[in-house]
């Protein structure tokens, strides 16, 4: 019996085990990411996750990516956070906004509309996470997928968007 669920074990959790750490040092990132799935640079402020089958990019509408991005003014995660708890245009208010202000850390969860090809109207689920890294520079990690596809994607967007970790300003490249 103990050997039964040994290998019982070792299947349910080999997904976990395969998981690797990524770092970039020019964006000052570490990210998680899943078994198959592969990093490439799309420029060098950004990042792609790329998933291992075309079928999850095509028909799953699944888009990963990690960028820098500049926010000036006062408080912009506030102002962020007060914009994505109301609808705008194809937007829906926000399901979920979790700012952290001592961490400089806010984690929106929200759904958003958009016409593609023949008029089709489709709903995507989108995962953010604005990581602050200094001098205005923040880190985006941005995860969708079309609505009706990501729960199959939930546990991998969380391991991505919100393992990520971020170097300060003196320790990130450029």
């Amino acid at each position: 019996m103990p050997f039964v669920l040994s290998v019982l074990f070792s299947v349910l959790f080999s997904g976990l085990a395969t998981a690797a750490t990524y770092r970039n040092p020019y964006l000052g990132v570490t990210i998680n990411v899943p078994a198959a799935w592969q990093v490439r640079p799309h420029s060098d402020e950004m990042l792609r996750i790329v998933p291992p089958r075309q079928e999850d990019r095509e028909r799953g509408g699944v888009q990963v990516q990690v960028s820098r991005q500049l926010l000036r003014g006062k408080e912009p995660l506030s102002r962020l956070a007060a914009r994505y708890r109301r609808a705008d245009d194809t937007r829906e208010p926000a399901q979920t906004v979790r700012l952290d202000r001592l961490r400089g850390r806010l984690v929106l969860s929200y759904r958003e509309g958009l016409y593609v090809q023949n008029g089709l109207w489709i709903v995507s689920q989108q995962l953010v996470v604005w990581q602050q890294q200094g001098n205005g520079r923040y880190i985006k990690a941005h995860c969708s997928a079309n609505a009706a596809e990501y729960a199959r994607y939930r546990r991998v967007f969380a391991d991505i968007c919100l393992g990520l970790a971020v170097a300060r300003k003196a320790e990130a490249g450029a």
